[in-house]
């Protein structure tokens, strides 16, 4: 390696923070042309030419997609370093793709297709150790589950250290697993989780690592395709054509709740494979808005913990309770008549003293708003008013509900163009928001059509 090469030279400015980290777990993620392929591949080159026993293992999904990425970074990375690899010597002419150092290290490309082949992926050299793990373009894995196994295999033996190095661009829909990983991974102590987009570094980077051409068609696209331009080079995922909730803005409609209320509906939607939520909504003094401030989610099996119906009423009541205890305001409760039994085991407890400023309320039969579309369904109609009341920044949501929040993210329309209600989203959040207001849907919507 040369030594008049500096690494701020050759890495974007906005990974040098992370470069140096020992984190076990390095997830970097943003929209494309980011940077982040030429980072890793120039740390890994790094680490091996500084650490002779260190051998490292790139997946992907597809191995075929190896030639054109990562083996074209890795060999790219070595030449920014002063190490010129050579043809038929420290890597092959054919698609059988390895990289070997002089030193006698090696690099590993393996494929996510077949688990127990990659399970196997030993050293060349005996002497040598798979320190570093590459996991690119993690979208394209089916889940977590695939990581997990294949670290359960290359962490084991004693070692000086491992690097878990994660990559990829944003999947468009946020319900894509990769949203929950990060989220997870960026609780841990042991992790670092870093978003990174092209214009994070200044111009004259950009220029020189991406050139004019792919810059004039980003700025060309931010002008005639917005929405495309986010996703692709920004990493945001709404406003796109597969998501329900296109309006739902994470900046106009979560926001912490005033606590100044006219009026409190909770809605409830009870499961038995599905989940049991509740959904609290304030109306602001004046009818000027609507909050929801707090949010119940139990799924038996997922959030821990087996409940039977009895404890979910428990839970009801006692959701009920701590908020008049707060706002000393009578509660109306919309629960999911389809659940009956549950139903009728709340309203007696809301006959005794202890929780009589609950009033049961019927759930209104849904139907077509007025004047709507013939042709579009009841539930379409539901997701429309949802829409007119976030666009316009009537309903907000408090931070604290963010499952809640999550469910309005991912909600997502099937292959029929309905919503979908197939387990892909979490619709009974949703349910039990849409339930505390139902009342007042078509009201609402009469006054605006007017």
């Amino acid at each position: 390696m040369s030594q008049n090469i500096r690494i701020s030279d050759i890495v974007a400015r906005p990974h040098l923070d992370k470069f140096n980290s020992t984190a076990l777990h390095q997830l970097d993620h943003g929209g494309r042309a980011g940077y982040k392929s030429s980072k890793n591949a120039i740390k890994i080159a790094l680490h091996m030419l500084n650490d002779p026993t260190c051998e490292v293992v790139v997946i992907r999904e597809d191995y075929s997609d190896h030639k054109d990425s990562t083996f074209a970074d890795l060999k790219l990375a070595f030449e920014r370093l002063g190490v010129k690899l050579q043809s038929g010597i420290n890597y092959p002419n054919g698609n059988d793709l390895w990289i070997r150092l002089e030193q006698g290290n090696f690099i590993h490309f393996k494929h996510m297709k077949d688990i127990d082949k990659l399970k196997g992926t030993r050293p060349r050299n005996p002497k040598n150790k798979i320190k570093i793990v590459w996991y690119f373009e993690i979208t394209q894995y089916k889940s977590e589950w695939y990581i997990n196994e294949s670290n359960a295999t290359f962490m084991r033996g004693d070692k000086d250290y491992f690097y878990a190095f994660y990559e990829w661009n944003d999947a468009p829909k946020i319900s894509h697993w990769t949203y929950d990983f990060a989220k997870t991974m960026a609780k841990r102590d042991d992790a670092y989780v870093k978003k990174t987009n092209y214009c994070d570094a200044p111009e004259w980077q950009q220029q020189l690592f991406l050139g004019k051409i792919i810059l004039q068609e980003i700025n060309r696209l931010k002008e005639y395709d917005p929405e495309g331009f986010k996703s692709t080079y920004l990493g945001h995922p709404a406003n796109l054509g597969g998501t329900v909730y296109k309006q739902f803005d994470i900046k106009r409609n979560v926001k912490p709740a005033t606590h100044k209320y006219v009026d409190i509906t909770v809605g409830a939607d009870v499961g038995g494979n599905d989940a049991t939520t509740f959904a609290a909504k304030g109306w602001r003094e004046g009818f000027k808005g609507i909050e929801t401030f707090a949010h119940y989610y139990h799924k038996n099996g997922v959030s821990g913990g087996i409940k039977n119906i009895n404890d979910y009423v428990m839970d009801l009541l006692e959701f009920c309770k701590n908020i008049y205890n707060e706002y000393e305001i009578n509660i109306s409760l919309f629960i999911d008549s389809a659940n009956l039994m549950f139903k009728q085991l709340v309203e007696e407890y809301t006959m005794t003293q202890r929780y009589n400023f609950i009033v049961v309320e019927d759930l209104p039969k849904m139907k077509r708003l007025m004047r709507g579309n013939k042709n579009k369904s009841i539930l379409q109609g539901r997701v429309d008013m949802n829409e007119i009341m976030f666009g316009s920044g009537y309903h907000t949501i408090d931070p604290s509900c963010e499952q809640l929040i999550k469910a309005f993210q991912e909600r997502e329309y099937d292959k029929k163009g309905n919503p979908a209600d197939d387990g892909s989203s979490d619709v009974d959040s949703i349910d039990a928001s849409d339930y505390g207001w139902l009342k007042e849907m078509d009201l609402i919507y009469d006054m605006i059509m007017r």
